[in-house]
């Protein structure tokens, strides 16, 4: 049995405190040890708050430093490919879109070459390839549309005006082309799905159209206010 100290109540051997009046019935030392253990464990989360406060801190500053070295390697490839923009144009000036036009066409014809190549196991990829040799011209000049489009949009700003309607037209024409080429491919193969998805794709044009040149008009008047604040 313990006496308590101070009102002398007989409590158990293993009582911590007093049933009496609540004191503490441990030794001096034990109330010492308690508050050292106490006091160790306050410290140990003050520094381990420290320590996550200093990995936040350089976490965050790692991260700014990533995003800022983004940034400047994002503004030196938009200066590169600007100044490469700028040598292309003012060395090949109005020529430059018809220049790109004739490479197109130059590397759409060796494709259709390769696929006309004799193949036993793929016969049918001569087919497809005499097809698409019939529309190469139609794409050659849709090629000059949005080239020539592309550019003189830079040049001109009457040009910028019109040119969702430009790159509209483009867009439909460019579909009607698909549904010819696969109207044709139908009839070469046999296959009624494909003249079924021929069909759908012109009967869809007029949809097509409304909604690209919207969504051009859209892409234009958000663009304005930015190409504006770059004209010095």
């Amino acid at each position: 049995m313990v006496d308590c100290s101070k009102c002398g109540k007989n409590n158990n051997d293993d009582a911590v405190f007093c049933t009496n009046c609540g004191i503490s019935l441990r030794s001096d030392v034990g109330a010492t040890i308690e508050q050292q253990a106490q006091r160790f464990a306050q410290n140990m989360e003050q520094a381990g708050k420290k320590i996550g406060d200093q990995v936040s801190k350089a976490a965050k500053q790692f991260h700014e430093g990533t995003q800022k070295e983004a940034r400047h390697f994002e503004e030196r490839l938009d200066r590169m490919g600007k100044r490469a923009e700028t040598w292309y144009e003012r060395s090949f000036g109005p020529v430059g879109p018809l220049l790109e036009s004739f490479i197109f066409l130059i590397v759409f014809r060796l494709i259709i070459m390769v696929m006309e190549l004799p193949n036993d196991d793929a016969p049918e990829v001569q087919t497809v390839a005499a097809i698409l040799l019939v529309y190469i011209l139609p794409f050659f000049a849709l090629s000059l549309l949005s080239n020539y489009t592309q550019y003189l949009s830079k040049k001109f700003f009457q040009i910028k005006v019109f040119s969702p309607l430009l790159y509209a037209i483009f867009f439909v024409l460019f579909c009607w082309i698909i549904s010819r080429i696969l109207y044709d491919a139908s009839t070469h193969f046999s296959i009624p799905d494909i003249r079924i998805a021929a069909v759908s794709l012109e009967n869809s044009l007029p949809s097509i159209f409304v909604f690209v040149l919207l969504i051009g008009y859209v892409i234009l008047m958000l663009n304005l206010p930015k190409d504006h604040g770059k004209k010095p």
